[in-house]
């Protein structure tokens, strides 16, 4: 068998994870986290024992009373990649002693602050502090509900319904009245049409820099999924992140932003430990390269001066 035979059959096995983010050695980290728990009517149970209320998900009506319980390698058949369950895991292994802090920016209903709660919590940590920042006051409404049912600490975790950008100031983001409507982007304009090309209806929302959504001290993991922005945005607050976060997880929405994180992140002096691309295709029609994205990337990057 060549080679071109053989990356087609490669292709045509993994299908979407062709292009990976997750290592075989990533599998024990992973079964590390894992936790039995019953399935429930109305909810669906993952490998860690976090439930999630069906609704949030209305394209995996099946998984209703189901417990997905393979580890999410290539994914988790449902919301998110392996690189993200690796990041968060990782983060927690890596943190110091008792504590752990994580900002979630640009949350959606925060699965990665309801996740890094009962998880840390799990491995004996009793300093935990974490922020959720979500734009859409609709997503934003969802978060104590899904972080009360799985006895999540309120204590711990700071809610902020707002976006991040480059300066404080009035953002404008799509208005989103049902939990199937993810992938917004805020504007600076209150525009009618979004980088899809689509007719939307926008709502205003503060924003916020970086700086101002941390926990205190040194923060453990950024985890970021803000559709497009995140270059300008991480670019504006490397000083902060130099000094202050130890890892940062990136959900990137174009190849031209994948390229620019690698630059930024690599000319700081971080370290890039996993890696997906962005697929993508053409679309003329779409204002924008980040609307060409039919499934997004990520990047989960080390800073060395805080190892």
């Amino acid at each position: 068998m060549d080679r071109v035979t053989q990356a087609i059959a490669a292709k045509n096995i993994l299908g979407e994870d062709f292009y990976g983010g997750w290592r075989e050695d990533d599998v024990g980290l992973f079964q590390s986290h894992t936790y039995q728990a019953d399935a429930l009517p109305g909810k669906i149970t993952d490998f860690m024992g976090i439930r999630t209320s069906t609704h949030f998900h209305p394209w995996a009506p099946h998984y209703d009373n189901v417990v997905i319980g393979q580890l999410p390698i290539p994914d988790d058949s449902l919301r998110a990649e392996a690189i993200e369950y690796v990041a968060l895991f990782d983060a927690i292994e890596k943190s110091m002693a008792l504590s752990f802090s994580m900002a979630e920016i640009g949350s959606s209903y925060a699965p990665w602050t309801c996740a890094a709660a009962v998880c840390a919590a799990r491995k004996g940590k009793t300093n935990i502090a974490l922020v959720a920042i979500e734009a859409s006051s609709y997503l934003f409404s969802l978060i104590p509900k899904h972080l009360e049912e799985n006895n999540v600490d309120m204590s711990v975790v700071t809610l902020i319904n707002g976006a991040v950008g480059t300066e404080r100031k009035t953002l404008y983001f799509p208005r989103v009245s049902s939990p199937g409507e993810n992938g917004g982007q805020a504007s600076e304009r209150n525009v009618d049409v979004d980088y899809l090309n689509r007719q939307v209806e926008h709502e205003a929302v503060q924003a916020y820099l970086v700086d101002d959504v941390l926990p205190s001290g040194i923060v453990d993991l950024i985890h970021m999924d803000i559709q497009g922005l995140e270059f300008s945005v991480l670019a504006s607050a490397m000083d902060t992140l130099n000094r202050r976060v130890r890892s940062v997880f990136v959900g990137t929405h174009s190849r031209k932003i994948e390229g620019l994180m690698i630059d930024l992140f690599h000319d700081a002096g971080w370290e890039l430990v996993r890696e997906r691309p962005v697929r993508f295709e053409y679309n003329g029609n779409r204002p924008n390269v980040v609307g060409w994205t039919t499934r997004d990337g990520g990047q989960y990057w080390r800073n060395k001066r805080l190892v």
